[in-house]
């Protein structure tokens, strides 16, 4: 017969196993996590975050309070692919699903077509992508390769039709009904205690309709979605970093240049933005993007790049009235500059540039 006391040396034994093994359990998995970044996300950053989602429609943002953990793009909706469907005997067989073509920077999801035409669509694309990094880096003082978000590759979908597109953009945001009628691409983030994970940029289809020049092709909704991707990566979360849609819509229309960055010198257009867009609040939905881009081109052409730079810096740090308050530069009389420069004559930015001493480096 066992005594009491083996009996008692035998639970204890078994219960060290079970401890030794749920914290070795434990362990692996913080081995392949990634470190906490956002501690405490102020509940202000939370709801200018969800405001976003719910307000605007190539933003699709989600905000939680654990992970997010999915940062191997192994994971991709896109690498659901290079399925093969029967058909009949004298066609053999033919791939469909999401194909890829990538390099060390991007992933590009498209949709196999017998013509190729789609995987031209992604390799200019990924060229486009590419030479996009260099004049982010330049704007926002950084970028974020795959090596400093936890090795994720910036995932780019091109879904082939207008059904598509809505179905994928759903997937990625798990939201069945999320509308994009006449949004021309997406950027879906997911933000959380271990960081900023852009799950991916949706093209519409239609952005390959028109010359890739053209305001609404792909090359400026491109550079516009990927604006999106570094502007929301480097916002710092522990902070409050609340900004009004104008700055983050705003930077993105300045950045691919919508419209050349000619200024909007209507008069009916400056009267809208001198009673309508307050720079303390804000905008619009429409003139987010429109008034906001004419902001930051009346801020190169007046106060120079470098200034712009310095806004985003801040940016990154605090919210957009704070902003305003560490550049001395008071909002209402920055407002009343935008207005008094739109009914000027545009100015040559390189020219006054030049005249102020400034660099643009």
């Amino acid at each position: 017969m066992r005594s009491k006391y083996g009996t008692t040396l035998l639970t204890i034994a078994l219960l060290f196993l079970v401890i030794a093994l749920v914290v070795g359990k434990v362990y692996d998995i913080g081995l392949h996590r990634p470190p906490l970044k956002y501690a405490n996300i102020p509940d202000v950053t939370k709801e200018y975050l969800r405001s976003l989602d719910r307000n605007n429609r190539d933003q699709g943002i989600t905000v939680s309070d654990v992970g997010p953990f999915d940062w191997d793009n192994n994971t991709d909706l896109g690498q659901d692919k290079h399925t093969l469907n029967p058909l009949d005997k004298d066609q053999g067989q033919v791939r469909s699903g999401w194909q890829q073509v990538e390099n060390a920077n991007f992933i590009v999801y498209y949709e196999f077509d017998e013509d190729a035409l789609w995987q031209g669509h992604a390799l200019d694309v990924l060229r486009v992508a590419q030479e996009t990094i260099e004049p982010l880096k330049e704007l926002f003082g950084v970028y974020f390769y795959p090596s400093t978000v936890n090795g994720r590759r910036l995932a780019l979908y091109l879904p082939s039709t207008s059904g598509k597109y809505k179905e994928t953009t759903c997937q990625l945001l798990e939201q069945p009904n999320y509308d994009i009628t006449n949004v021309a691409g997406v950027t879906i983030i997911q933000v959380g205690p271990l960081g900023c994970l852009t799950r991916g940029i949706v093209l519409s289809p239609d952005v390959f309709e028109v010359p890739s020049d053209h305001i609404n092709g792909f090359v400026k909704v491109l550079q516009h979605e990927m604006n999106h991707y570094v502007f929301f990566t480097a916002l710092n979360y522990n902070n409050d970093v609340h900004h009004y849609l104008w700055i983050s819509e705003g930077i993105a229309e300045y950045f691919c240049r919508r419209h050349n960055g000619h200024q909007v010198r209507a008069s009916d257009s400056i009267n809208f933005i001198s009673t309508n867009c307050d720079l303390n609040g804000e905008f619009t939905m429409e003139a987010s993007y429109w008034a906001g881009e004419s902001f930051f081109n009346f801020m190169e052409e007046y106060k120079g790049k470098n200034t712009v730079k310095r806004f985003l810096q801040n940016a990154f740090q605090c919210s957009t009235d704070s902003v305003f308050i560490n550049m001395g530069m008071p909002a209402p009389q920055l407002h009343q500059e935008w207005i008094e420069a739109l009914e000027l004559p545009a100015v040559d930015s390189l020219e006054l540039e030049n005249s102020l001493g400034n660099s643009f480096s």
